[in-house]
């Protein structure tokens, strides 16, 4: 008795080329898409600061400078040339890596501002981190549970949390976390920035978990949401039926369902977690990028506040269009749908 082998199937020539070349064509079309973005961030954040009122040369010459010396302060500045020409020269030394001087110190904006960095940028990665592995079993538990008072209550819970400010949550750290434990400092940074990791660390962890609650009790209805669709296909009912774990279920599929889209979602978290890091790094008195926005836009340092203003945009939206592209080019379904 002869048996036939089962034809095998063949994927068309070029199947794989094409899909390379399409991908391709996708992420050069994201690209394209963030350098006019930051163009126009750009010229928004220019023209904002050009047209507010007060002038910066008699903040910085102060109540007895005189008119010529407010004069010379212009022209040091910049100010008396015309605005298209002042947005040039601010963008050509952008493109360049020099972000201007400071109008108060005369110190490269570029030094002070990587010196900063060093603080918010950790500071954000840890509340990134931190948002997630809160929300993804948190959300999966309030999916499971989605018909009892348990998951009602996750879910509750999440809308509370999500409406809570971040420095009441931060100050709530403090007060019974920090003070009575002392196992996190209550405010401050290492002098040393991070020669002793340890320590800079225990700095961030209370601060970034400040900022993790919030962005975490926005996540975790996106996970659920994206658990329960799974739950609710029919060859999952089915299988749960038959018998199937549903431990496995959930970490074969749901995970892996959840954890893709969750990439375009963590890149639309990262503003938040932006806006937490400033009002939080004042609260714990972190020597980040908030403290030194604050005080530049108090001093009226127009070019440091651009300069700042326009690198967070641009990590912003680096860090959005990276994810995107990123969960579009893993997940089929996304790619389809763009």
């Amino acid at each position: 008795m002869s048996t036939t082998a089962p034809a095998q199937v063949r994927m068309p020539a070029g199947h794989g080329s094409h899909r390379v070349r399409r991908v391709a064509a996708e992420l050069l079309n994201e690209a394209a898409v963030l350098v006019v973005s930051l163009i126009a961030a750009s010229m928004v954040i220019f023209g904002l600061l050009a047209v507010l009122p007060g002038d910066p040369a008699a903040v910085i010459g102060g109540m007895d400078a005189t008119p010529e010396q407010l004069e010379a302060l212009r022209a040091q500045m910049g100010l008396d040339r015309p605005l298209w020409a002042r947005y040039l020269d601010w963008m050509g030394g952008v493109l360049t890596g020099d972000l201007g001087t400071s109008a108060l110190d005369s110190r490269p904006v570029a030094a002070e501002l990587g010196e900063k960095l060093q603080v918010t940028v950790p500071l954000g990665l840890l509340a990134l981190v931190l948002s997630v592995l809160i929300a993804v079993p948190v959300g999966v538990v309030a999916a499971v549970y989605r018909e009892s008072a348990f998951g009602r209550a996750i879910a509750a819970l999440s809308q509370l949390a999500a409406a809570v400010p971040t420095f009441v949550l931060g100050l709530a750290l403090m007060v019974f976390v920090a003070l009575p434990t002392r196992l996190f400092p209550v405010q401050g940074f290492p002098a040393d920035r991070w020669a002793e990791p340890g320590e800079a660390l225990r700095a961030l962890i209370l601060p970034a978990t400040a900022i993790a609650i919030g962005q975490a009790a926005v996540l975790v209805r996106f996970v659920r949401s994206a658990t329960i669709d799974v739950l609710m296909k029919e060859w999952v009912r089915t299988g749960l039926a038959q018998g199937w774990p549903l431990r496995a279920v959930l970490v074969r599929q749901g995970m892996r369902n959840a954890a893709l889209p969750l990439l375009g979602v963590l890149g639309l978290e990262i503003a938040g977690v932006l806006m937490g890091s400033v009002i939080v790094e004042q609260l714990f008195a972190l020597p980040g990028v908030g403290g030194m926005l604050l005080a530049d836009v108090g001093n009226r340092d127009i070019v440091s506040i651009q300069s700042t203003l326009f690198v967070l945009t641009a990590l912003v939206m680096i860090s959005t269009v990276t994810l995107t592209a990123l969960s579009r080019v893993l997940d089929p379904r996304i790619r389809r749908t763009s």
